[in-house]
Formats: C-alpha cells, structure tokens, sequence
C-alpha cells in the first residue's frame, strides 16, 4: 500500500512537471508566498513555521505538531498593490483542519482603448478561499488536500472557478530529516474575455532539517534550514529557494533566505517575536529591478 501511494504521489508531480507550457496564465497570485514567516526564508521554512499560513503553502504541513492557531498578514506589493490574508489551523498531530483567505488589490488602473483614448479607471482583484483537511496515514507518512475557490476580476470582466493542492510529507529515519512534495493549483476557471484562464500549476520538492544543531548540543539556539526545488507550468526553468532560521531562547528568531534562478528576486530577510500565545513577523524582500521591494508583517494568535 504505501508503495502504491509513493507511485501515485510521483505520478502526480510529473504531471504538474511536464504539462503543457502554452496558453495565457492567470490568478498569479497563487504563485506568491502566504506569510511573512515564510517569505523571509525566501518561501520555505513552512514545515518549521508555527504559522496558520502553512497548510496553504503546503497542505501536508498542517499536520505538524498540535496546534491551533489564527494568522493575520499584510503585503505591500508594488506600487499600490496589497495583499491581505487570514488563516486559521486546527491540528492535532494526527489530523489537522485548516481554512483561509487571499486577497490581491491591484489598486486603482487608469484605462484606455488601443489609441490611447482614457476610457476611466478600473480596480481589478485576485480573492482565492481555501480549506484543507491533513490525515497521519503512518507514523513517518503524511498526506493532505487542500480544496481552493478561486475569483479574477479585471474591469467589468471576471472569472470564477476551483483547484486543488496535494502535498505530503515523509518523516525520515534520520532525526529532524524530512522530505516534502506538494503540486499545486490543480484546477480550472469559465473563461474570461473569450478566452480560459489557465492556471499557474507548480510542482514542488523540499528537503528540510530541523533543529540540526542540537547534534552538538546547543541549547540557546535552534537552527532549522529548507532547501525547496520549484517548477512553474508557465516557466520553462527549474527554481529553487534556500532558507535558515534561529530560534534564539524559543521567542525570538532570525530568518534569511535565497532564491535561485529567479529574475528579480534573491535575497530575504525577517525576524520573529514570541510574547506568550502572541507572535509577530516580518519579512523584507528586496527586487533587483525597478520594481519596489516588499514588506510584509504577519501576526499570530495561539489558542
């Protein structure tokens, strides 16, 4: 049986691999982190993170420990683009519950005919809902589903439609080795403008160590790193992000991350405080172009 699941779990990511590359691509804001704990790290860190976020950047990672916890974060994208979510995750280390928003404003656009005519302005919108249910199949074995409804809007045009995420999660003989897989955004949506809206499906591969450093037995710090192998359906090459992250005395942290093979992006930073049930984050992410660099603040609530 658990031969037949790995076959299928393999299938299913080289399917996400090696799709179809053509076509116009929306909804990219499902390509984007969800959470400030994370995007310090340059995306990974989600199976560390005590994060709410974390079933949604991998589904399998709801089922990390028992937790229950809500997450709130603000995104100041670019120019005047802001990203805001909320999550909340129930787990209790056997099954976990996990449900959220994403919100994408682009902010207000001036509009105009192909000659160049001001036609007003519009405020297009990017909202994805999401729900996902985790299940321990085995002791080292993992696996999750997360059930997404996704809604576009530019101008007076929208699309609505549905996708799914599958991750999971094996427990390695070696302590505090683990390796994860997820694909992403499985899904379709009607057409908008006459033409469908293919979504940006991604396959991903993580290799993660946690606390590795207590091997020599440090007991003021906690190191935990991520090493996360990506593919896009619309981007021919092979991605791949790198992060570290030191719990100094369980309530403070400090968060880097690198991003390789990315055109605009690379390095990453943040930190974290602990108070009691209450934590708050921050991640700095700066662009190599003209674009603006990103800010990110994400607080959350233990119950």
């Amino acid at each position: 049986m658990k031969k037949i699941f790995m076959i299928a779990i393999v299938m299913v990511l080289s399917a996400g691999l090696l799709a179809d590359t053509s076509g116009e691509y929306g909804l990219q804001v499902l390509k984007i982190i969800s959470g400030a704990d994370d995007a310090a790290m340059a995306g990974t860190g989600t199976f560390f993170s005590n994060s709410a976020f974390r079933f949604i950047n991998n589904p399998a990672a709801g089922t990390i420990n028992k937790i229950r916890v809500i997450t709130l974060n603000q995104n100041n994208w670019f120019i005047d683009t802001k990203i805001s979510s909320f999550s909340y995750l129930y787990s209790n280390g056997k099954f976990s519950f996990g449900t959220g928003y994403r919100h994408l404003d682009y902010g207000t656009i001036p509009g105009a005919t192909d000659d160049g005519t001001k036609i007003g302005d519009f405020h297009p919108m990017d909202l994805i809902v999401s729900t996902g249910f985790g299940y321990r199949l085995t002791p080292t074995n993992y696996f999750a589903i997360n059930l997404n409804g996704l809604y576009e809007k530019i101008d007076i045009e929208s699309a609505i439609g549905g996708s799914i995420d599958m991750g999971y999660r094996y427990l390695t003989p070696v302590r505090g080795f683990e390796i994860a897989a997820a694909v992403k955004n499985l899904g379709k949506t009607n057409k908008m403008l006459n033409e469908e809206l293919k979504l940006p499906i991604t396959g991903e591969l993580s290799f993660v160590f946690k606390e590795f450093n207590k091997y020599f037995d440090s007991e003021t710090i906690a190191l935990s790193s991520e090493l996360k192998i990506l593919k896009f359906i619309d981007d021919d090459e092979v991605k791949a992000a790198l992060g570290l992250k030191a719990l100094i005395h369980n309530n403070f942290t400090l968060k880097c991350g690198y991003k390789i093979n990315y055109d605009t992006e690379s390095f990453s930073t943040g930190f974290g405080i602990n108070i009691k049930k209450i934590g708050i984050d921050y991640a700095f992410v700066p662009f190599n172009s003209e674009l603006d660099n990103v800010h990110m603040i994400q607080v959350s609530y233990k119950f």
